[in-house]
């Protein structure tokens, strides 16, 4: 990936990933503690929640199929209080979301993730946060 290509600096936001599958999130963590300020990992939805309101992350990447509190639960509990916080999705189920689901994410980007995909999506939510 160019660096000419990211449009945003991401060393300035803050991440919440909630994701359950250990080797998914530990490359996450890895890949994204280069890139930003501050990351918050979650194994389950519930936990998820509690890190959102604790930390107000700048953007949200959820996985759907987690035990506790699912992806879809997670995102409309954070709906409830925040309405402009970019969601991305990421889920090898993403036929899960209905058209009523889909309209309260930023993206979905289906499982093997997509590194690459996944910074462009990122980079895309925080340049319309800073629209």
């Amino acid at each position: 990936m160019e660096a000419s290509k990211i449009k945003s600096d991401l060393r300035d936001i803050s991440l919440l990933i909630a994701e359950d599958g250990e080797d998914i999130i530990n490359i996450m963590d890895r890949t994204f503690k280069m890139l930003v300020k501050d990351i918050h990992l979650a194994q389950d939805g519930a936990i998820a929640y509690s890190l959102f309101t604790q930390n107000t992350p700048d953007v949200i990447i959820t996985d759907l199929r987690m035990p506790n509190l699912d992806g879809k639960a997670f995102i409309k509990k954070v709906r409830q209080t925040n309405t402009t916080v970019p969601i991305i999705v990421i889920s090898a189920y993403k036929d899960d979301l209905n058209e009523e689901e889909l309209k309260m994410v930023s993206a979905v980007l289906e499982k093997p993730i997509n590194f690459i995909k996944l910074v462009q999506l990122l980079d895309e939510c925080i340049q319309g946060l800073n629209k």
